[in-house]
This record gives structure tokens, sequence and C-alpha cells, in this order.
């Protein structure tokens, strides 16, 4: 009897030590990347072939994206470029079909959140308009 409740004792520790829950906040970002990272914008978008999500981030949920920061090159306007491009759920960005964009290099930073913790993946994806 003693045996048996010895070995119930250890199992219950092992599915004790075994079971704890994530801290609320952790947040890594040190492999967070856009696979691919460039995307050419087309005039009638393929829904699979534009259709991108961030790969590597891991942590408490729920995982807020946002856009941190557009440059632009090649004669781009960052600005208005920041302004028409939204990020959704998975970290999916989404730019209009119709636009007054200028032809040029785009390239974002985008910021992941969550309760307590930030972290900005800098140049994480490049858009070029043609």
């Amino acid at each position: 009897m003693k045996r048996y409740m010895l070995i119930t004792f250890v199992w219950g520790m092992l599915l004790m030590a075994g079971c704890h829950e994530v801290t609320v906040g952790y947040l890594q970002t040190k492999n967070a990347m856009y696979v691919p990272n460039t995307m050419k914008i087309r005039l009638v978008l393929d829904e699979n072939l534009d259709a991108f999500r961030i790969h590597g981030v891991i942590g408490t949920g729920p995982l807020l994206y946002e856009i941190e920061e557009v440059k632009a090159t090649e004669g781009g306007n960052a600005e208005l470029f920041r302004h028409l491009l939204r990020i959704r759920g998975g970290g999916r960005m989404e730019f209009p079909l119709v636009s007054d964009i200028t032809a040029g290099h785009y390239t974002v930073s985008v910021r992941v959140y969550n309760e307590g913790y930030s972290e900005i993946i800098k140049d994480a994806f490049t858009f070029e308009v043609i």
C-alpha cells in the first residue's frame, strides 16, 4: 500500500511540475520574419500569392501588430503609403487595389506587442510598387 501511495505521489508531483502557465506578457521576436519578405503590388491581386503572415513570433496572446515605420526610396511617398497600408491578425498586411500611391520601394517596420511587452521588427517587409 505504501508503495502504491509513493508511486501515486511521485506521478502527481511530475504532473504538477509539467503543468505551468506561461507568464503573462511573454514575447519573443528574435526569429521573426516574413517569408518571403518582399512583394510586388500588382493591379489584380492573387489571394494565395499576396497573403503573407509573419513567422517566428511567440508569446502570450493576444499578439497585436501595428505599422511602426515606413521608409520610401526611388520616389515613393512613405506618409501616403503608411496611411493606406493596414495590418491584420497574424501580421497580414493589406494594401488597397486602387490608390494614388507613386512607384517606388517601401520598407515597413512592424511593432508586435501584447500585455506588458513590445518589440519592433525593423525593415520586416518591402513592397515594390511598379
